[in-house]
């Protein structure tokens, strides 16, 4: 009878150190589960940010061999996007680009070839040459270009070739000796307007 009380007194003492020790270890369990899983998904998120703060995306077009959008670190410069690209292509103008200028993101990077360059150039000067001479030459222009100015009409420009006729314009500030033409109508034309 005794050894049937030990026995059932020693079984329920098992049985409940082992309650416990179950308990104890589940929530040891529970609370590093839930303090790693925090922790491991803050690390994603945070290789995540790295990951796209650092890299940026650049097309390269042009005379290079393998034209593409490509990924670079961010701060990297035009030459390592044209070396990702496949490096300059035969006839490239490589002197056209700054290759030491950092890049940004969403960069298009154009290596032209050096006959377009070479195009380029034989244009600018003509074009040049039309900008330089947007002014009106009041003693050569025709009825036209002078109707061109602001605020001088068909009449007042009939006025100006028949002025000019007889005494060419010395000044440009002479044109205001035509009639309707005084100092409001002068400031309008002014930086439009020469002599030579």
């Amino acid at each position: 009878m005794k050894k049937v009380i030990l026995i059932i007194i020693f079984t329920f003492l098992l049985t409940s150190c082992g309650k416990d020790s179950e308990i104890k270890f589940g929530k040891a369990d529970m609370e590093s589960d839930t303090e790693s899983i925090p922790e491991s998904s803050l690390e994603v998120r945070t290789s995540e940010s790295v990951t796209i703060e650092e890299y940026i995306n650049v097309f390269v077009s042009g005379c290079v061999n393998n034209p593409d959008v490509y990924r670079l670190k961010r701060g990297s410069i035009i030459k390592e996007a044209v070396d990702m690209a496949g490096g300059f292509s035969d006839g490239a103008c490589k002197d056209y680009v700054n290759l030491a200028k950092k890049l940004e993101g969403g960069e298009h990077i154009v290596i032209p070839s050096i006959d377009e360059m070479e195009n380029l150039s034989l244009s600018l000067p003509e074009e040049e040459s039309k900008t330089k001479n947007t002014f009106i030459n009041i003693n050569t222009a025709t009825k036209e270009e002078l109707m061109s100015l602001p605020g001088i009409g068909e009449r007042k420009a009939d006025s100006i070739i028949e002025y000019r006729k007889n005494k060419p314009f010395n000044a440009i500030e002479d044109i205001m000796n035509i009639s309707g033409i005084k100092e409001a109508a002068f400031n309008k034309i002014k930086d439009k307007i020469c002599i030579n």
